[in-house]
């Protein structure tokens, strides 16, 4: 089941039709008030393709007039005349101009959540790698030590100096004693 969405139109790249409008009022500097045909020469020559956008520039004046920023002097609906109601247009400039101000502010706040959340993250981040890199470091150092160092510690016994050989006693035999001469006791003589 495919489901369609539906696209939403994109907004038209530049300023509104009612500010183009007001800027042709101003520009048109009548004092009565300036007719649906001059306002629309003045956009055209604005660089405004009225023409195409001759419905945009109808309803932006109709809407103009219920909003308060155009006071039409004469006429009704999208003709007759029209000049700029300047007392209600600076309430409405002053209106818009805190609202962006308000939305600029709002703007800032997030970037600079959106930073501090980000250093905060990466300074965790930080702290972790130091910690990890702490922690191989100890276990590499204790796995060297248990590598190098033997289970029992044996001191190497110290060599005694060498002492000149002694000459051994060679046992000579005994010189020979000239041998003994056994008397023979002489038995008396039996009778």
């Amino acid at each position: 089941m495919a489901t369609q969405q539906k696209k939403k139109a994109a907004k038209p790249a530049g300023p509104k039709t009612i500010d183009l409008i007001k800027k042709a009022i101003i520009a048109l500097k009548e004092p009565k008030g300036s007719s649906t045909a001059a306002i629309k020469k003045q956009l055209a020559s604005m660089g405004v393709d009225v023409a195409k956008k001759n419905t945009f520039i109808n309803k932006a004046l109709k809407k103009g007039v219920a909003d308060g920023v155009l006071k039409q002097v004469k006429g009704t609906g999208a003709s007759g005349t029209f000049k700029l109601d300047t007392a209600k247009a600076v309430a409405a400039e002053k209106a818009k101009q805190k609202r962006a101000k308000t939305a600029e502010r709002r703007k800032a706040a997030q970037a600079k959540a959106r930073a501090k959340r980000a250093a905060a993250k990466a300074k965790r981040a930080a702290k972790k790698a130091a910690a990890k890199k702490k922690k191989t470091a100890k276990k590499a150092a204790a796995k060297k030590k248990k590598a190098t160092k033997p289970k029992k510690a044996v001191k190497p016994k110290k060599k005694a100096a060498k002492k000149p050989a002694k000459k051994l006693a060679v046992k000579k035999p005994a010189a020979k004693k000239p041998a003994k001469k056994v008397q023979k006791k002489k038995k008396p003589a039996k009778k």
